[in-house]
């Protein structure tokens, strides 16, 4: 099935269509339309087919991405590894503070925005989501030396609305107004749903004393907490 949203006419009918809060199309028709998005992606894309088809019967009920999926995305990776530095230099200038022989608690937490690159199966999932980092650690010094040890919990999530944006492009499909979901919602024929995936990562490091601290003079180490630990 193709698109019977009238798209192909030219790009300026479909840049106004998308630019509409409401298709202005029968329900049947936009049910129709993706249902067969799903049905047509279930061979390149499998886990955005499935998240299309929880949208259309899942009647709310959030999901758990799946950790492994969800990591193999350079962008997902970027941003766990944006908030480890964030963490790894607020523990170099802390135990900078720290007298011989002290110790001392950091607890914190950073937010790393995403955008999905385009065409990546990412991308119809969650064009635009969050990676929230908790972390806690405890700082001691020993000499010119501060071991670091620590936790932190990671959560990504995103909101599954179709509110964001004009129109996505969906191979096979071309250019498909966002107003199609919003139509679908507010007709009950679909529900918006919460996406989220948690992880642990452990972190053990020394930071170095003495003199000016300078870029490097700590060492972490990043470890993957297994589920079952």
């Amino acid at each position: 099935m193709s698109v019977t949203l009238d798209l192909t006419t030219g790009r300026a009918s479909m840049f106004l269509r998308g630019l509409r809060r409401r298709t202005g199309r029968p329900v049947p028709e936009l049910v129709g339309l993706f249902r067969s998005i799903v049905d047509g992606g279930r061979d390149f894309h499998p886990i955005a087919s499935d998240f299309l088809e929880h949208f259309m019967d899942g009647a709310g009920a959030s999901r758990t991405m799946s950790l492994r999926w969800l990591r193999s995305f350079k962008v997902i990776r970027k941003a766990e590894r944006k908030n480890q530095r964030r963490f790894e230099r607020q523990l170099v200038r802390r135990a900078a503070l720290l007298g011989e022989h002290d110790s001392a608690w950091l607890h914190d937490y950073w937010d790393a925005r995403i955008n999905a690159f385009i065409g990546t199966e990412l991308f119809y999932v969650s064009r635009m989501s969050l990676l929230r980092s908790q972390g806690s650690f405890v700082l001691t010094r020993d000499g010119r030396e501060v071991r670091v040890s620590g936790t932190v919990r990671h959560r990504w999530f995103d909101p599954y609305d179709w509110d964001r944006g004009r129109w996505v492009y969906i191979p096979r499909h071309g250019f498909v107004p966002i107003a199609v979901g919003r139509d679908l919602v507010e007709a009950d024929e679909a529900r918006n749903f919460l996406m989220e995936s948690r992880h642990v990562q452990t972190l053990e490091g020394v930071c170095l004393q003495g003199g000016r601290l300078r870029r490097g003079r700590g060492r972490f180490t990043w470890a993957l907490v297994r589920a079952g630990r």
